[in-house]
């Protein structure tokens, strides 16, 4: 698990080569998260109870933080060859924040909406969308009456709910979309204070070529791609909050559900701001001893530690422990798609080695022998999180550096392979103190393509 930041997000040519040529084997999961075996359940008592106690002058020390580089590209791009998914669509174009803004671009086009086949419409649609190289989060995801809201907008609208004065949110976005992103937010009137950062192109990675081959553009320079949002943690860990809510910029919340999302988000805010005083009071109770108390192992294991009640923990290791960063992770139920989720998982190496530990395990990260366990999995991950960590704290010695992830994808024509860092929220955050807690369906809203945007409010 243990790696140096410097080493860890900025790979040489042979490292990465080191690690296409020695295929993942795939994550050691035991068995699936479930209620009472690592998922907390709430009552809705207990929710409104911790949703009205929170401590609503959390601002300063509270932000919420959303990857939003990502493109409509897989939005949209299905359009071109599912007929059956075109027609749907554009029989849906009132039923959708974007409807008016396409029928307004298929009239310019062909004089007249009634002449445009769906095929037609889905055409011009790919055009509007800059045939996918729209920012995802400035497709229009929502309309609230006559006003229309993309999800840049719905995440703010959501975070100066809570926090109406000096909120604070960042936005990680690409180079190439920035001045757009910033164009756009610069119009609203909104008292939350946005921030714009870029993941540090040092990060990026070669792409190998299914000959062997690194990937060259027509002036023989080797060709590089992001190395996925886990290299997005050197930034998080350069914030001066100590409290940050992560949530996918296409998890937007709408304005129908805002007010139950509001209401779990401070649910789980209270619930954080307890645990991190826990963990204070405990750090106080080590000094003096050498050995750790019953009390603290039985309260690291509550937080996911994974460690043998029956044996000693010194006081040193108590306080690393201690000291680890944290995260509170919001996790839905599975309605018959098995896939990524809360798992037990067995850690073969660096820190944590031999222990079983709970962890958010992507569909990719599945070895062959265990794909079988995901047929048991009770819940899916929406990655709403809540992460705390101690001012200037070093994230990246909490990395699996086992779990880099490898895929095959098309780049310039070409079938390649491509290399991503350990994911934020599941390898990025392996060695973290970790607790999942059961949330509403409602509260995941994800847009996997545009057909999830129909009657959206």
């Amino acid at each position: 698990m243990e790696a140096s930041e410097e080493s860890l997000f900025q790979l040489s040519l042979e490292e990465c080569r080191l690690r296409f040529s020695h295929p993942i084997q795939g994550v050691d999961v035991v068995r699936p998260c479930t209620v009472g075996d690592g998922v907390e359940q709430w009552s809705s008592d207990q929710v409104a109870k911790l949703s009205e106690s929170w401590d609503g002058n959390m601002a300063d020390q509270c932000g919420l933080w959303v990857p939003a580089s990502g493109e409509a590209t897989r939005m949209f791009s299905f359009l071109q060859t599912d007929e059956q998914a075109q027609v749907k669509l554009w029989e849906s174009v009132d039923r959708i924040a974007f409807g008016k803004t396409w029928k307004a671009a298929v009239q310019a086009r062909y004089g007249s909406m009634k002449t445009a086949s769906a095929k037609q419409a889905c055409e011009v649609l790919w055009h509007e969308v800059d045939e996918g190289r729209m920012p995802k989060g400035i497709v229009p995801f929502h309309c609230d009456g006559d006003e229309v809201e993309n999800a840049f907008d719905a995440h703010i609208a959501m975070w100066e709910m809570l926090f109406p004065e000096r909120g604070k949110v960042w936005f990680t976005v690409s180079d190439a979309k920035q001045h757009e992103i910033e164009k756009h937010l610069s119009g609203t009137n909104v008292h939350v204070r946005w921030h714009l950062l870029q993941q540090d192109p040092k990060t990026d990675v070669p792409i190998l070529t299914n000959g062997g081959d690194w990937l060259t553009d027509s002036a023989g320079e080797i060709v590089r791609r992001r190395g996925g949002h886990g290299a997005l943690l050197p930034l998080i860990q350069g914030l001066n909050v100590p409290m940050l809510v992560i949530r996918n910029i296409d998890n937007a919340p709408s304005p129908s559900l805002r007010s139950l999302r509001v209401k779990w988000t401070r649910a789980m805010l209270s619930v954080s701001q307890v645990w991190s005083e826990e963990r204070e009071r405990l750090c106080t109770l080590l000094i003096g001893k050498s050995v750790a108390p019953k009390s603290v192992v039985e309260w690291l294991n509550a937080s996911g530690a994974g460690l043998d009640l029956n044996a000693e923990l010194s006081t040193s290791d108590a306080q690393a422990w201690l000291n680890r960063p944290m995260r509170l992770v919001g996790v839905v139920r599975n309605e018959g798609q098995p896939g990524g989720g809360p798992y037990w998982v067995r850690i073969h190496s660096g820190l944590d080695a031999g222990l079983i530990r709970p962890q958010i395990v992507e569909s990719i990260e599945f070895g062959e022998q265990h794909k079988s366990v995901m047929k048991s999995a009770t819940h899916f991950n929406p990655v709403d999180m809540v992460c705390m960590f101690r001012s200037g704290q070093q994230l990246g010695p909490y990395v699996d550096s086992s779990r880099f992830m490898m895929a095959t994808k098309t780049v310039q024509g070409h079938l390649v392979k491509v290399l991503e860092y350990p994911g934020l929220w599941n390898g990025g955050m392996s060695g973290w103190l970790t607790r999942f807690v059961e949330i509403p369906s409602s509260c995941s809203q994800p847009v996997k393509t545009a057909l999830d945007l129909i009657d959206r409010k």
